[in-house]
């Protein structure tokens, strides 16, 4: 079954809304007010069967100029525009304004049905059609089918429901696999159900209990009662109409204008790069920081237009690239498409597409941006994903190109796919899945990592290495260390660095002693064997040789790399195998006493009580032994 919407537009009592009741049988007008004045005011919904498996949505939008802001939240959902022109009345400035928005919004498709055709002669018929068929010249509507009907005789109904069925053949089907996201445009309450939302579902699917997320808050729910024309579906799809129950949500708690999205799909953004295009009947050029009202999908909110390149206006039909900021966050995704109205006198200026929906923030001088940014028009897959890629500077998953190129799925892992065949991207292993990277760049942060790693070597030459967070923290802010030991394996692979016990370092290269160095290490081995189990202590020793505090840290760790000694603790070095034998002879005392005090440890070992506490405090760690009061006895599990 296709799904698609259907849109009105033209200009305030043109018959829209009894066009819409006779095409379906449905009053979009629902509003007391609506009714008194004659006018629609809010959005109506109504369904319209045109074939056995095609059924459209019908959103009818209001025509007045007041309420402009109203009928910008429908239209968004347009796939097919039905736009209405009286045939007593002729093309009117609402009607000009909201071919223009449908234009801009790219619906490219529709009928023109010309209304009340029972009020006026053939010569006047003849003249609205002709004045009609020159307003949609230059428009995606050229050339559209033109119907003449009237609502009360039911002439031409008949055909126009056959020429909306010829154009419903030439829709799009929107993307129904994965994430869904649903623009709020009404919110009501019904009595034993609660909370009620109702949306065009822009793309992917929701079914009943699955979950959600109200943004731009983040408010989790879950969606019950899902809807399509009134009738409980067991799954909605992109293209139509929906209404959903959200439990556990007041109507105070959502509002038009926001969305509800699977989760993790969308993020807030205040910011958005895009192509705008001034309307060339706008009132007059938009200047650079330009205030005007931002419309994507449902919402409204007030933004600045930064014109990128330098630019300090923009002239009416012309288009350039900007940088929306906005003074509210948006749920934007690559390829939207907005308007833009004037801040005062309200007024449809002109509209565009969203390239980015999370920027940098740009400098309005900056023109080095300006390639990327055509680039991003584009919008060709591969193009898209090493822009990514560059701009990350690093290693990205899959999870993250998804986010970052707004891509769907399958165009991502084709395009990924002939990327890595034509070697314009490189796949590292990484711990939750490949990360991909191009090879030049991969080839930059090898060297970096190389550079980085000398500097740090040559600050410390008396280590074996240079710890590898110590690098990862210089290499840069943004490395995770999923990416860091991804980057490090690969470099250890083409033969740029060794990495061991915690620590790189540059391939065939180790510590490096000076021949005073050396001594030094000589001398301190000397000094810490010839102590037995009573050498000098850390402090001591930096007395005794003479030797500032770090450096000393230095040698000492060279020797228990080389296994020429032991630490007891930081102040406390022993010979290597002394500890072993310290060992032995309290697991012998203890076999023969069952416990052992600080004296018998001094009188076994020939050590003073400075060196016992800190000898049986190890034991006890090792849970050689354990403290009773003041003895200590064999470790035999428990507290």
């Amino acid at each position: 079954m296709k799904n698609f919407v259907i849109g009105t537009a033209g200009h305030i009592d043109h018959g829209k809304t009894e066009l819409v009741k006779a095409l379906t049988g449905t009053d979009t007008d629902r509003l007391k007010e609506e009714k008194e004045r004659g006018i629609s005011i809010e959005l109506g919904f109504a369904e319209l069967a045109l074939a056995p498996g095609v059924t459209a949505g019908v959103v009818d939008v209001p025509g007045h100029e007041h309420f402009v802001k109203n009928m910008l939240a429908g239209a968004t959902g347009f796939d097919l525009v039905l736009l209405v022109v009286a045939a007593d009345d002729g093309v009117m400035p609402q009607t000009v304004e909201h071919l223009a928005i449908v234009d801009l919004l790219g619906v490219r498709d529709g009928v023109v049905a010309v209304t009340k055709a029972d009020l006026v002669d053939e010569d006047m018929l003849a003249l609205v059609k002709e004045d009609v068929a020159a307003a949609l010249d230059g428009t995606a509507l050229e050339g559209a089918e033109m119907v003449v009907t009237s609502s009360r005789t039911g002439q031409g109904l008949d055909e126009l429901r056959r020429a909306l069925l010829a154009a419903s053949q030439r829709v799009r089907e929107r993307e129904s696999e994965g994430p869904f996201r649903l623009p709020v445009d009404r919110v009501f309450t019904l009595k034993g159900i609660g909370t009620v939302v109702t949306g065009t579902l822009w793309e992917g699917n929701v079914a009943d209990g699955e979950e959600g997320v109200i943004q731009p808050y983040g408010r989790k729910v879950r969606v019950r009662n899902v809807q399509v024309h009134g009738k409980e579906v067991e799954r909605a799809l992109a293209g139509q109409r929906v209404a959903m129950n959200l439990p556990g949500i007041s109507k105070e708690e959502i509002a038009r204008g926001d969305v509800v999205a699977s989760p993790g799909f969308l993020q807030p953004t205040l910011m958005a790069d895009a192509v705008l295009h001034l309307l060339e009947n706008a009132p007059r050029s938009l200047k650079n920081r330009a205030r005007v009202r931002f419309h994507h999908g449902t919402r409204e909110v007030m933004a600045r237009v930064v014109l990128l390149g330098g630019r300090e206006e923009l002239r009416p039909g012309e288009s350039c690239h900007v940088q929306l900021r906005l003074e509210k966050t948006g749920l934007l995704r690559y390829g939207d498409r907005f308007i833009l109205r004037s801040y005062s006198p309200v007024t449809t200026i002109g509209g565009g597409r969203i390239i980015d929906a999370h920027p940098r923030k740009h400098r309005h001088q900056n023109r080095d941006i300006l390639a990327s940014l055509q680039t991003r028009e584009r919008g060709k897959p591969g193009d898209l994903v090493l822009l990514s890629v560059e701009e990350k500077g690093l290693p990205m998953s899959f999870p993250e190109l998804l986010q970052r190129s707004e891509l769907k799925e399958a165009p991502l892992r084709e395009a990924l796919e002939g990327l890595l065949k034509e070697e314009r991207l490189t796949e590292l292993p990484g711990d939750n899945g490949p990360l991909y990277i191009a090879p030049e760049l991969l080839q930059e942060l090898h060297e970096r990592m190389a550079r980085l790693t000398e500097e740090l070597h040559a600050a410390n030459p008396l280590k074996a290495g240079v710890e590898k967070e110590a690098l990862r923290q210089r290499l840069g802010r943004g490395v995770e260390a999923e990416v860091f030991e991804s980057l490090l394996k690969d470099a250890v692979r083409a033969g740029r660095l060794e990495a061991e016990a915690g620590r790189v370092r540059i391939k065939g290269r180790g510590r490096t002693l000076s021949a005073q160095e050396a001594s030094l290490k000589e001398d301190l081995l000397k000094g810490i064997r010839e102590g037995g189990f009573s050498p000098p202590l850390f402090k001591e020793l930096m007395e005794r040789l003479g030797v500032e505090r770090n450096k000393l840290r230095d040698l000492l760790s060279i020797l228990l790399e080389e296994g020429e000694i032991e630490q007891v603790n930081p102040e406390y070095f022993l010979a290597a195998g002394r500890l072993a034998e310290a060992e032995e002879r309290i697991r012998s005392f203890l076999g023969e006493r069952g416990r052992l005090g600080v004296a018998d440890v001094r009188e076994m070992l020939g050590a003073s009580r400075k060196y016992a506490i800190p000898l049986l405090e190890y034991f006890d760690r090792r849970k050689v032994t354990r403290r009773e009061g003041d003895f200590r006895v064999p470790f035999k599990g428990g507290p």
